[in-house]
């Protein structure tokens, strides 16, 4: 791909980013969310900001565990991930939000394009102070607006990060998911509320959940658009400061 954000008017050939390779991953869920945090951590350690590609959301579990304190986190997906168990598990891509709460604070999520929960899900985020921003939500407020709230809500902590389940976008932009959700949001809307996101307190951010197999390469080519715009935008608050 072309290396010129128009959106950032950042050349990402002169950003420095460095490739850490993949983390070893094995069959315990457990153990490679330990391994993922490790690397998280060391990174956060160095004053780096990792940046990850998964891979299922469980993922964020682990970023979430090596974040300090007083960290702000918004979620763009489609879904809540708020269950307390799912299928009997206490830790899987349907609970890891719930386990990210415990540990960062109900009150620092913000979910961003929600359009499919369970009724316990939703009573969660009413008592608990998850913010929550439907698609509709993002339509009747307007989009300048909408970016406005995010960055409000970011600049409440000393620290944010930044989740995107690919599967936010509606299903035309994003087809290659495992949990296609329709009325969702398009390419524009999510890329322009990730160039929000990008504040200077910016510490970490992540993009799961693209499906090779069931892509024809739509969906990852989005997810890398994703990613190198969240870069450039970076890129460009890091020169203004």
């Amino acid at each position: 791909m072309e290396l010129y954000s128009v959106r950032s008017k950042v050349d990402l050939e002169q950003v420095a980013v460095h490739d850490w390779g993949d983390v070893d991953i094995v069959e315990n869920l457990v153990e490679t969310l330990d391994r993922v945090k490790s690397v998280c951590s060391e990174l956060l350690d160095s004053k780096k900001i990792p940046i990850m590609a998964g891979g299922e959301h469980s993922v964020t579990k682990a970023a979430a565990d090596a974040l300090p304190d007083d960290t702000g986190l918004v979620s763009f997906d489609a879904h809540l991930d708020l269950r307390d168990e799912f299928l009997g598990e206490k830790l899987s891509h349907a609970t890891f939000m719930r386990r990210v709460s415990e540990k960062i604070g109900s009150d620092h999520i913000m979910e961003v394009g929600i359009r499919a929960f369970s009724r316990p899900e939703l009573d969660f985020t009413r008592k608990s102070g998850v913010t929550m921003i439907t698609p509709q939500d993002l339509r009747e407020a307007g989009i300048s607006k909408t970016a406005q709230r995010i960055r409000g809500f970011l600049s409440r902590f000393s620290h944010s990060y930044v989740t995107v389940d690919i599967d936010v976008l509606d299903p035309a932009f994003a087809p290659g998911v495992g949990n296609p959700e329709p009325d969702g949001l398009s390419t524009d809307e999510l890329l322009t509320l990730i160039d929000a996101s990008m504040e200077e307190n910016i510490i970490g951010f992540d993009l799961v959940e693209v499906s090779p197999q069931l892509d024809s390469g739509q969906t990852a080519a989005v997810g890398v658009k994703v990613i190198f715009e969240a870069i450039a935008a970076l890129s460009a608050r890091s020169h203004k400061t």
